[in-house]
């Protein structure tokens, strides 16, 4: 099987004009997981990672962001991969994945460090 991960600092989800060019360009792309960075999303529900994925075969985890900044949104076809576990931190959201097809197990993680400029 070959992997078709994207790992994106998208700068904000809460514009809805940027989620239109997102969610073209993901339908275009034909992503298995998808790994937004810096979503500033301060919440997610089912809804709103449906509408941005355009399927409705997803799962998704998610760290929100904390006021205007941050948050990682990982979103993946679940008839590609069957989330295990969940582990959500700080400044990280890490999914235990196994492969529908071969069933092999393995940890993806997005990643969002704040820049401290003081």
């Amino acid at each position: 099987m070959t992997l078709r991960l994207l790992s994106w600092n998208v700068r904000g989800l809460n514009n809805p004009w940027k989620r239109v060019v997102y969610k073209n360009l993901l339908k275009e792309w034909k992503c298995d997981i998808v790994c937004f960075q810096e979503s500033k999303v301060s919440s997610c529900n089912v809804a709103f990672v449906r509408n941005l994925w355009g399927s409705p075969f997803i799962d998704w985890a998610a760290l929100v962001a904390m006021q205007t900044s941050g948050g990682v949104l990982l979103i993946w076809d679940k008839r590609v991969f069957e989330k295990l576990d969940v582990i959500v931190g700080q400044f990280s959201v890490s999914v235990l994945l196994r492969g529908v097809v071969d069933d092999f197990v393995w940890a993806c993680t997005g990643v969002y460090d704040p820049n401290n400029n003081g």
